[in-house]
């Protein structure tokens, strides 16, 4: 885990950021509208340089086991947790099996996915909900392997067991 940025480290790493007031450096004022169109579209054209130069910067993700995988899991916050743990068990089975841990939601990390679309018979991703971040797999993935989504709601948590099964599921 890294530590904190200093407030130094975040003015020179990320001068987009919204850190309340300082001397050195020009407010981040966020606002969505201006009523004059040339300005508005200035406006725009600033927010898509600034998206960009996030999303150059601040992809993080974690992967473990992705190299020689079949099925990659993709998972967040506690789900997680217990996909590193299917991912484990799998691997004593046989299963080449691996996590993609996607710390930053936005910007998503696109260049993983790609790095591995063409290599793996496919993606699932498991979440806490009814599936949310499938949907931003399946825009990166676009087609190139399969994209399956196990999602567990009102609070019941996926077990290890459930994850395998999905995983054979999908490679059949």
């Amino acid at each position: 885990q890294r530590p904190r940025w200093t407030e130094q480290e975040i003015r020179e790493l990320s001068p987009w950021a919204t850190v309340g007031r300082t001397k050195d450096r020009q407010n981040n004022i966020i606002t969505s509208l201006n009523l004059k169109s040339d300005v508005q579209e200035e406006h725009n054209r600033q927010l898509q340089a600034k998206y960009k130069t996030i999303i150059e910067n601040e992809v993080r993700y974690e992967e473990s086991y992705c190299d020689d995988a079949d099925v990659i899991l993709v998972a967040y916050g506690t789900s997680a947790r217990i996909c590193q743990k299917a991912v484990d068990i799998a691997r004593e089975q046989g299963i080449k099996l691996g996590l993609l841990r996607p710390i930053s939601l936005f910007p998503f990390p696109e260049a993983a996915f790609n790095k591995y679309a063409e290599k793996v018979k496919g993606f699932l991703s498991v979440e806490m909900s009814a599936g949310q971040m499938v949907e931003d797999i399946r825009l990166v993935v676009e087609g190139r392997t399969k994209v399956a989504h196990y999602g567990r709601m009102g609070g019941i948590v996926p077990t290890t067991e459930e994850i395998i099964e999905n995983v054979k599921n999908l490679i059949n």
